[in-house]
């Protein structure tokens, strides 16, 4: 096998990213500050111990995603040959992020990361531009499925350049930017700016993220081939999902680069306080339609046991992340009153159960936009992979669909409680199901299936 080889097997590739993914889980005590359970938001330790975990993972299902929509062989190769430099420079990103000496080195080689990522999203998003004129067939077919994929994708890709330019504005400012610098100023100001631009990344990327999975499990689902009526349930779920993705993005956009300031809606209580946050409203829509997705899906289950499991462990991540986000958190926020966003205080300005949304605060990141993530994107590629091998597929779906119950009534628990032991049982059965899937990849041939 020749080097080139080597760097464009996508087998190779996709185990060597999910290694990664397991290695760094398994080892993140050891990065300091980085504590799972800690009420409250992410730390900044945390945060950047998330985006190194994050990126090799996004890359991986941009992997994918470029193998089942035909991109151009070097759009598709290239992707492909960057994966170990993703690797190298998200692990010494996290290595270098601690040194004060490293700072300046650590910046470069982040960004370095994050430019190669965004060009890599954007090679995406020309190849799926190109794949209706090139397999018109095929995208009849998969219209819908398509659509969610890129639309995802632009969105997300959105967010990340968002990211990029608050490190940027937080780094060095914009003055050596003028005209940028008084567009910033003429919104509020650079500290105004890079609040709601921070938030609109945070906010934006794992919806749209996790929307784009949700279309890209449909297609290697190969839904298109459904009766009619199954087929609309499909069609329609995922119509809506990309209705919210597109809303949400919007949102996002003007209350980041405008003067818009996103409201609550349905609001009651002393100061308007309790309601639903309206692009929480829009974010939900993208699961919305997942959900409806489901009533389709269904029907593509396989009739044998461990690939029947494995599909329901990758569409049950969608019903995880509702439960958690709608099931618990639009309760919260139609009780603010009580739990008063977070903060200590009398309402409005917060509430006596503050502590209790602190820890929904952390449980939610830590069981719906981490773990659930990564195992939406796992077993739907473990699926594409193992489709034939039945009995490898077992043991990880069952590991898996066991912590996503357990890691919901922990959540519950760690709400109700503070106690978050439950939880941490549900997140540590979802880290090994992790393991076995990439181990099952491992013991199989390279992948031959076209889902389309």
């Amino acid at each position: 096998m020749t080097y080139r080889n080597f760097f464009t097997d996508i087998k190779k590739n996709v185990i060597a990213l999910m290694i990664y993914i397991v290695f760094m889980l398994l080892i993140s005590p050891v990065f300091p500050g980085v504590t799972w359970f800690q009420l409250g938001d992410f730390t900044l330790d945390v945060v950047n111990y998330y985006h190194g975990v994050m990126i090799p993972l996004a890359l991986l299902v941009i992997i994918i995603s470029a193998r089942v929509f035909k991109l151009p062989k070097g759009v598709y190769n290239f992707v492909q040959i960057t994966t170990y430099p993703i690797i190298v420079l998200s692990f010494l990103g996290l290595v270098l992020f601690y040194p004060a000496s490293a700072a300046l080195a650590d910046e470069g080689i982040q960004t370095l990361r994050d430019v190669i990522m965004v060009l890599d999203a954007v090679l995406l998003i020309i190849g799926l531009l190109i794949f209706p004129f090139k397999y018109r067939s095929d995208f009849k077919n998969v219209l819908a499925g398509y659509l969610l994929v890129i639309v995802a994708a632009i969105s997300a890709t959105i967010a990340a350049v968002f990211g990029m330019v608050y490190e940027y504005g937080n780094l060095f400012t914009y003055s050596a930017i003028p005209f940028f610098n008084s567009y910033v100023n003429s919104i509020g100001g650079i500290s105004t700016f890079l609040g709601n631009l921070i938030t609109s990344h945070s906010y934006q990327m794992l919806p749209a993220f996790m929307g784009g999975i949700v279309g890209l499990t449909a297609v290697i689902f190969s839904y298109h081939k459904l009766p009619s009526g199954y087929k609309w349930a499909v069609n329609i779920g995922l119509i809506i999902s990309v209705i919210g993705t597109i809303s949400m993005s919007y949102l996002y956009w003007i209350s980041s680069f405008g003067t818009y300031v996103i409201p609550a809606i349905f609001t009651s209580g002393p100061g308007g306080m309790n309601g639903l946050a309206l692009d929480d409203s829009q974010t939900g829509l993208v699961g919305i339609g997942a959900i409806i997705a489901i009533i389709g899906l269904i029907k593509t289950l396989d009739t044998q046991k461990g690939t029947k499991y494995a599909q329901i462990t990758a569409i049950g991540t969608w019903v995880g992340a509702m439960a958690a986000m709608v099931g618990v958190g639009y309760v919260m926020e139609f009780n603010e009153s009580y739990y008063g966003f977070g903060s200590p205080g009398t309402p409005p300005t917060g509430g006596p159960g503050y502590m209790y949304d602190m820890a929904f605060t952390n449980g939610h990141l830590l069981y719906t936009f981490f773990m659930l993530v990564i195992a939406a994107a796992f077993f739907v590629i473990l699926f594409y992979f193992a489709k034939n091998s039945e009995k490898k597929l077992r043991a990880p779906s069952y590991i898996a669909i066991a912590g996503m119950v357990v890691g919901f009534e922990g959540l519950l628990v760690y709400v109700l409680t503070l106690s978050w032991i439950v939880e941490a049982i549900g997140l540590w059965l979802l880290f090994s199901s992790f393991a076995f899937a990439v181990w099952s990849i491992m013991g199989t041939k390279s992948a031959d299936y076209n889902p389309i």
